[in-house]
């Protein structure tokens, strides 16, 4: 049967690569919505879609408000779950070089935000289950295939859907990395604010979700006159004011060595300059609690390791706005660490400064039993389409089943390889996106048939 699926897949790649391009035309980037769009008009269009194609392909449909979708092989007992996410993180369309939402092809890749979190990986399942409805088999068991619009932010269409329909015995999502995750670190996204009415620096940006190493900031200030030269700095004056800029760039918050952090770098820079008694003291604790260049949480006395990973910690976001300065904090953390001892010490660092710490989301580490059946059949699908070796691995990323009692990440990106996720022109090669697909399907058959 794999020969069979395997050839049904390869025939119908061209029409593949032609849906995902369609999908990542759409730039749904999750935003506060309306009651019937949620995550605003792009995440629901992008659904939409998604199950108009589904439709097309014979499977039955279900919407969910515009907060997630469900595609079903059959109308027997559901016994797996594949979960991919059809929001993506955010673009500075100026620092690509192709088009963010242009779905083009080069050298045997296509580019697009999306095209490997979680666009490509979507249609990748759905292809792998028309192979499968293409081919008649019928299926023991069903799969019902979950779409949802709000991983990058939370995850809260996933909690919307939970309270409605209860999730399958068994779960995967390609949302991580291959071979299988099965240990995700704790994670924690927190916030830092305070009163902030400063006499120079009067207004900051810089970030733009709280899950990534942020590749810009800026702080606009007036009253100062002598500026440094800096790596990585820009100074130019504009209307009256002058306009500091600190270009960095952009990673995945789990893989932040990857990235140059903007933020803390820009902070850095701030502190060189002629600024007053209450700025100085706010900045220097930040510069000192955030070191630049090191995601260890060294700065704030939570630096930590175990058998799972190192602790991270990354300053994502800032703004300076009417007067309050507030910052964005993304913890991951190992086995061994406590999510109250981290936040106590995160606040104690920060509060001398006037800052006070806001809790967004505390998350506790998500572990799978690597000895299970399930388990097993997956790496064994792994390791006969790919040809690599297959084992269970802990990651810092949360993926979309960190908070699902018993899932797992499968896929989509293979050992080595580099496909910008989260960063400037995310891609996947032509050839990983067709493996995808191929082994999504066969695991499917294997756990269903």
């Amino acid at each position: 049967m794999r020969e069979k699926i395997n050839a049904v897949i390869d025939k119908n790649f061209d029409e593949m690569i032609s849906i995902l391009r369609s999908i990542i035309a759409v730039p749904s980037v999750s935003v506060p919505g309306s009651p019937d769009m949620p995550y605003g008009k792009e995440c629901a269009r992008v659904l939409r879609n998604f199950l108009d194609t589904a439709d097309e392909y014979g499977f039955c449909t279900n919407n969910f408000e515009n907060y997630a979708g469900t595609v079903e092989y059959n109308e027997k007992p559901v016994k797996l779950g594949v979960l991919c996410h059809l929001d993506v993180v955010p673009v500075t369309e100026k620092d690509w070089t192709f088009k963010p939402f242009g779905g083009e092809i080069s050298d045997g890749r296509i580019y697009g935000r999306g095209t490997i979190d979680d666009k490509g990986p979507a249609v990748a399942v759905l292809f792998a289950l028309r192979a499968l409805k293409e081919l008649n088999i019928d299926l023991t068991h069903n799969v019902r295939f979950i779409v949802g619009c709000d991983e990058e932010n939370g995850s809260t269409d996933m909690e919307y859907y939970m309270k409605r329909e209860s999730m399958p015995e068994l779960v995967f999502t390609p949302d991580g990395d291959y071979p299988v995750i099965n240990f995700e670190k704790g994670m924690l996204r927190l916030r830092i604010r305070k009163n902030a009415a400063f006499s120079h620096v009067k207004m900051m940006r810089g970030g733009t979700v709280p899950n990534a190493v942020p590749s810009d900031a800026y702080a606009v200030v007036t009253g100062i006159t002598h500026f440094n030269e800096a790596e990585n700095i820009t100074v130019t004056e504009k209307d009256g004011a002058v306009l500091i800029e600190f270009k960095g760039s952009a990673a995945h918050a789990s893989t932040p060595y990857d990235g140059v952090n903007a933020v803390t770098g820009l902070v850095d820079y701030l502190c060189t300059l002629d600024l007053d008694t209450e700025e100085r003291k706010t900045f220097e604790n930040i510069k000192k609690a955030f070191v630049h260049g090191d995601f260890s949480g060294s700065g704030c006395g939570i630096k930590m390791s175990d058998k799972t990973g190192d602790l991270t910690e990354v300053l994502s976001i800032v703004s300076l706005d009417d007067g309050v300065l507030e910052f964005r904090i993304d913890v991951r953390y190992p086995e061994s660490g406590n999510k109250e001892d981290i936040i106590s010490k995160i606040t104690e660092t920060v509060a001398p400064a006037g800052f006070e710490l806001i809790t967004d989301i505390a998350s506790l580490p998500h572990s799978v039993d690597e000895n299970s059946d399930f388990i097993k059949t997956l790496l064994g699908v792994y390791e006969r389409e790919s040809g690599l070796k297959g084992y269970c691995k802990a990651i810092g990323g949360g993926t979309y089943v960190h908070d699902i009692e018993g899932g797992v990440a499968f896929g989509a990106e293979f050992p080595g390889e580099e496909n910008n996720m989260h960063g400037n022109d995310e891609s996947v090669s032509l050839d990983s996106l067709r493996l995808n697909a191929k082994i999504m399907a066969n695991a499917i058959y294997e756990i269903c048939k």
